[in-house]
């Protein structure tokens, strides 16, 4: 999921000032035109313009509202828009029609691309006006699921952006192509907050993915000793050796990876030491 997240993240929406004066000066015969990497004046607009000057590119040619790039994103000018956070510019597209639940070639959504770049205000614009909450992207997973996994967003941040998705009906429960739920997303990012805001709204704490991964098992893979601390203290304690396809448990994982931390805590709560995993009982 982390590649994931990088991939999207990646994403080259950025251009020099040098290039976007020149494109947004284009005479009018030039809208149409396409540069390079395959976009039209009015992608460039969308990320850089004033709300005036993006009218006035958007009026030389209303057709080219919902044009997609040719270099491999199908980004559409309102993608561009939410990605930069230009609300102005975001208002006037969706206001003259602009397809609010376009997908680039991902499958992402504008909602994906607005948690991912961590765009409350653009978020927010897109709800109120319709878009659609839980579309899944390729990889099977919705906005909520992304923002339990945002980089380089501050915390605060990042629950605003899930409460206003929980706000507007997002699943709690929603599974990705793995089977993975946004709590488990969570776990694995070390993303308490997200795992109780979440829980709060009817996220299962229980799920298991289609590995049998648990909360657990993915916090122990990745060291996250305070979401198994936050666990033990709320779940079960059968949870604490319950194992995965292959008959492993969360301590497994933990020593298995070098987390002694979470190991320590683990058999201090009563994960079972002795337990043998399936391939050497059978062997």
């Amino acid at each position: 999921m982390s590649s994931t997240i990088r991939t999207l993240e990646g994403s080259n929406v950025t251009v020099t000032s040098r290039r976007t004066s020149k494109i947004l000066n284009l005479s009018p015969d030039g809208t149409s035109s396409r540069d390079s990497e395959e976009r039209v004046t009015l992608h460039y607009a969308a990320q850089t313009a004033d709300a005036e000057r993006f009218k006035h590119i958007l009026e030389l040619d209303n057709s080219l509202i919902d044009c997609q790039d040719r270099n491999g994103y199908s980004y559409t000018p309102l993608l561009i828009a939410t990605m930069t956070g230009n609300t102005s510019v975001m208002k006037q597209l969706i206001e003259n029609g602009a397809q609010i639940n376009h997908l680039d070639k991902d499958k992402h959504s504008a909602v994906h691309w607005a948690v991912v770049c961590g765009q409350l205000e653009a978020l927010i614009m897109l709800l109120d006006n319709g878009a659609k909450v839980d579309f899944a992207d390729n990889q099977g997973a919705q906005a909520i699921h992304y923002v339990t996994a945002t980089e380089g967003i501050s915390r605060e941040r990042s629950e605003a952006i899930l409460h206003v998705l929980l706000k507007h009906d997002a699943k709690a429960n929603a599974r990705d192509v793995d089977g993975r739920s946004p709590i488990l997303w969570a776990a694995s990012n070390g993303n308490l907050e997200a795992i109780i805001s979440i829980a709060q709204a009817g996220g299962d704490m229980y799920v298991v993915d289609r590995d049998r991964l648990n909360i657990i098992h993915c916090a122990a893979s990745h060291g996250h000793i305070h979401i198994i601390e936050y666990a033990v203290n709320c779940l079960d304690s059968t949870i604490l050796n319950s194992v995965d396809r292959n008959g492993d448990t969360p301590l497994f994982y933990a020593v298995t990876l070098g987390h002694n931390d979470c190991a320590r805590l683990l058999l201090l709560n009563g994960a079972d030491a002795n337990h043998q995993v399936r391939e050497l009982i059978n062997s």
